[in-house]
């Protein structure tokens, strides 16, 4: 039989008595709202085709190459609580950058810099809390200091009702707590009776089996990790009658994988692999499903594509990452743990700097 647990989300909210912030997001909302989450550091030479937020630094990649199918949400397309640099692009719905940015150009809606902004183009207006310099913008910009601007009287008085939006939401939620309890909770779900997988062709090919249990099933992998994430396998193949949720639990430290995945599109918005403990995941193949690895680094190398979502403490993407928003259901009770109000992070902070007074009254909108 199952075991169905709560997940007990630990979140964020700000201390800033001046500001109501969106409320913090379960790991369902995390899953909805967001194509890639990375609670570290995250470097790109390929593009994300939803929203992304960044907990720390973000150097070079494309964003939100599809707004029209990105989840409405109150965060803005690339959220970022450090530095952006490194000819980062954001094609739609704005950024918001906690530190410094430099190369950064936002092709479509507003962006609030927390730092300093130099040598970056913003097509929307652009709140920058430090100095702007050799910046070109779209609409009005407002800064500390300008420096190789031609203003041309745009200079935006106040920050925006968007702008108050996607700098409150940006603040609401511990990401890294989110991914660890979610993390944690999967690894302690039982096996669903009856699942196998097999090995075949010289222990090449590797197929799940199993049969769902009320549309969920679980795979315990902590004893065969090691195998199936291996240099002789060269194929995974699926065989989930019924599930609409299918979770993959592991346990190993390292793991690398250059398999073909030849299901990774249609599969990719049920599965959630979820590598507990690992330090380092990389894919070598296109790879399919939501990738949970809360504690460790996950990289795709060589131009492969993930087919879902990446969540992750550190990233470096090396191909596209798809989005599949998670169509399956998260096993839990009715009811959610409840918020645990900290101090905000460190790099977070830095979003709230140089803003003066911000009226934020909206509440974040839910979205299934």
């Amino acid at each position: 039989m199952i075991a169905r647990r709560s997940i007990a989300l630990a979140a964020v909210m700000s201390c800033c008595a001046s500001q109501a912030n969106a409320g913090p997001l379960s790991a369902t909302d995390m899953l909805q709202h967001f194509n890639v989450v990375v609670s570290g550091n995250l470097n790109s030479t390929s593009h994300v085709d939803g929203r992304t937020y960044v907990g720390g630094n973000v150097s070079g990649g494309e964003y939100v190459q599809h707004p029209g199918r990105t989840a409405p949400s109150n965060y803005a397309g690339l959220t970022v609580g450090g530095n952006a640099g490194g000819n980062v692009k954001v094609n739609g719905l704005g950024a918001v950058v906690g530190g410094n940015a430099s190369g950064v150009n936002v092709n479509a809606g507003e962006s609030h810099v927390g730092g300093t902004a130099s040598h970056s183009s913003f097509n929307g207006n652009v709140w920058v809390a430090g100095a702007a310099s050799n910046v070109n913008f779209g609409q009005k910009i407002h800064a500390a200091s300008y420096s190789g601007i031609n203003l041309n009287g745009k200079v935006l008085d106040a920050p925006t009702g968007t702008m108050d939006s996607t700098l409150a939401a940006s603040a609401s939620t511990d990401f890294s707590s989110v991914l660890g309890s979610l993390s944690t909770q999967l690894s302690a779900l039982q096996a669903t009776a009856g699942t196998s997988v097999l090995f075949s062709n010289n222990d090449q090919r590797v197929t799940f089996f199993g049969t769902a249990v009320d549309g969920l099933l679980v795979f315990d992998l902590t004893a065969l990790d090691s195998k199936i994430f291996s240099s002789t396998t060269t194929d995974l193949s699926f065989r989930l009658n019924g599930a609409s949720t299918v979770i993959f639990n592991t346990d190993d430290k390292t793991l690398n994988l250059s398999a073909n995945f030849d299901e990774a599109r249609s599969l990719g918005s049920s599965l959630i692999w979820n590598f507990a403990g690992a330090q380092s995941v990389t894919v070598g193949r296109s790879f399919g499903g939501q990738v949970l690895v809360a504690d460790g680094t996950f990289s795709n190398t060589g131009g492969t594509n993930v087919e879902g979502g990446v969540y992750a403490k550190n990233l470096n993407q090396y191909g596209e990452i798809h989005a599949q928003a998670f169509t399956g259901s998260l096993p839990s009770t009715a009811q959610e743990g409840e918020s645990v109000a900290v101090p905000e992070p460190a790099s977070l902070a830095l979003l709230l700097t140089g803003v003066g007074m911000i009226g934020f009254v909206g509440r974040r909108r839910r979205t299934h």
